[in-house]
């Protein structure tokens, strides 16, 4: 079945707010390619806060490197939505947590090649990885940049405040009731009805 396969790739790969939508296997290069669409179509607004449905843009993310599985490379293709905010005018494209700034790579596949890197050197690694040695090269750099730069990580706030907000599905003409964590800024759920 289809759909327990989908549902087991999504439960293997652990991307939050994500499901695995598709799946390719390119066997001649021992390549797995997931194709990974939002949970929720529904971005919260920086700016106001707000719950968001209006879907100004769709783009797909591609080569994105993950962990291997088996002897198979992964490669990730994400669908991510860019909305307009309908209560106050902005424009925004949700962060995406697992993704690696300035990389196309998942955060665990460089924290992964990190540690390959400090145990070898980045020749060694790249080639483990099969990834470019230049390539590898710079993803490190700016990974270790970033960890000296970032803060040490606030541990989630107890939820205090919560939002509910009705929105209608234009696609279907269906309102869907949206629960808002204010203290950390996230949708919790997405109910299917009011």
């Amino acid at each position: 079945d289809a759909t327990a396969s989908l549902l087991f790739w999504t439960k293997l790969l652990l991307l939050t707010d994500f499901r695995v939508a598709h799946v390719y296997e390119d066997t001649l290069y021992q390549r797995l390619v997931f194709t990974l669409s939002p949970l929720h179509e529904i971005g919260l607004c920086p700016k106001c806060g707000r719950a968001c449905e209006t879907v100004k843009q769709r783009r797909t993310r591609e080569g994105i490197r993950d962990l291997s599985i088996g002897t198979n490379t992964v490669e990730l293709k994400i669908r991510v939505n860019q909305y307009t905010c309908e209560h106050c005018g902005h424009f925004f494209t949700p962060h995406i947590g697992f993704l690696a700034d300035g990389a196309h790579a998942t955060e665990r596949f460089l924290e992964r090649a990190a540690q390959l890197i400090r145990s070898s050197d980045v020749s060694n690694a790249a080639k483990f990885l099969g990834v470019p040695e230049r390539t590898l090269d710079r993803w490190y750099l700016a990974w270790v940049e970033r960890q000296h730069a970032a803060p040490a990580p606030v541990p989630e706030k107890p939820i205090r405040r919560i939002g509910i907000d009705e929105l209608s599905q234009k696609k279907y003409r269906q309102f869907v009731a949206v629960i808002v964590d204010h203290d950390n800024g996230r949708v919790l759920e997405v109910l299917e009805n009011r």
